[in-house]
């Protein structure tokens, strides 16, 4: 594969030079990174799990205007089938503990690269609960916070006490709960470029064993309503605020604050539709699935007859949930 190696060439050999001890991997792949198996190459990219190591790399991209991209386990990303210009780092630190705030008040530590299912299995043996419903959302904890991510109506953020970040500045700070802007698929860092380096959670002590139940539960109604084991990107498309119209048009949700995507898909009869090997799931319609080679392209493609279509039927705007990088 030829070299993608944009105009930043030489502020990358720099930083590589700068920074001997990191494992940097030149044009390196990163659909195999990705639940969706989609995507080219990054001109370079590392994986750093040392906190004063991913401060010095963010810091000298920062000072010197190279393109950096933070990748965390890669579930809920498209990736441009011309990869990513510049750098992209995947944070790796995963040190779940428990900690005590400055009122003596146990709370639960986590480093943002962890991997969410051991996050919740830590919190469940270390005596909390609050995280259960979370095991079986893919890819890390700092993937979760960026996108509040969700199980039915139970936000991740709303268990959060404070967020460390890496900001512009290139300094680690606290950010509080209420200043990350937790909202349903939202939060400040989806706009401040911020780098989620660890979390603080409040959480009530727990029972083990009713821990255990509410997380085979979970677990029992994710295998029944979703293509688990098939390369995808998860929930591709927002669920969407209840209106008199919708509530008129799906009784079923009348009384519900939004109308899921996947329901409203279905109804209009697009499950299985396909654009190359990129296919609407026949479990779950708000799911795409990559059926071998599927491309972002196609992804693009299939995003937007879904949407034409589902527009022009219920004249709903249906919303993406997952990011684009390039």
């Amino acid at each position: 594969m030829p070299s993608v190696l944009t105009d930043h060439h030489q502020q990358i050999d720099d930083l590589i030079r700068q920074h001997p001890d990191v494992s940097w991997m030149r044009n390196e792949l990163l659909a195999p990174k990705t639940y969706f198996k989609i995507g080219g190459p990054a001109d370079v990219y590392a994986e750093i799990g040392e906190r004063q190591m991913l401060l010095k790399v963010v810091s000298y991209c920062q000072s010197h205007q190279i393109p950096l991209t933070f990748l965390g386990g890669g579930s809920n990303v498209i990736i441009s089938d011309q990869g990513i210009r510049g750098v992209v780092l995947r944070w790796v630190g995963d040190s779940v503990q428990k900690i005590e705030d400055e009122q003596g008040t146990p709370v639960l530590y986590a480093e943002a690269g962890v991997k969410t299912a051991l996050l919740v299995s830590q919190s469940v043996s270390q005596g909390f609960a609050g995280l259960e419903y979370f095991l079986g959302v893919p890819g890390t904890l700092g993937g979760a916070i960026y996108n509040n991510a969700h199980y039915m109506q139970d936000l991740i953020g709303e268990h959060v006490l404070a967020v460390e970040v890496i900001g512009k500045d290139s300094r680690l700070e606290w950010i509080s709960q209420q200043a990350c802007d937790f909202a349903y698929e939202k939060s400040r860092f989806q706009k401040t470029g911020e780098l989620i380096v660890s979390v603080k959670f409040s959480l009530s002590p727990g029972n083990e064993s009713e821990s255990k139940a509410k997380i085979a539960e979970a677990t029992r109604y994710r295998a029944l309503t979703q293509p688990l084991g098939i390369p995808s990107s998860g929930c591709i498309f927002q669920n969407v605020p209840n209106t008199p119209q919708l509530s008129k048009r799906f009784p079923d949700f009348a009384d519900k604050e939004f109308v899921p995507g996947g329901y409203i898909i279905d109804q209009a009869g697009l499950k299985g539709l396909r654009e190359g090997d990129i296919e609407v799931s026949e479990k779950h319609a708000a799911w795409l699935i990559n059926r071998g080679s599927g491309s972002a392209k196609q992804v693009k493609r299939i995003i937007q007859k879904i949407k034409e279509t589902v527009s022009k039927k219920y004249g709903v705007t249906l919303k993406e949930e997952v990011f684009f990088l390039k």
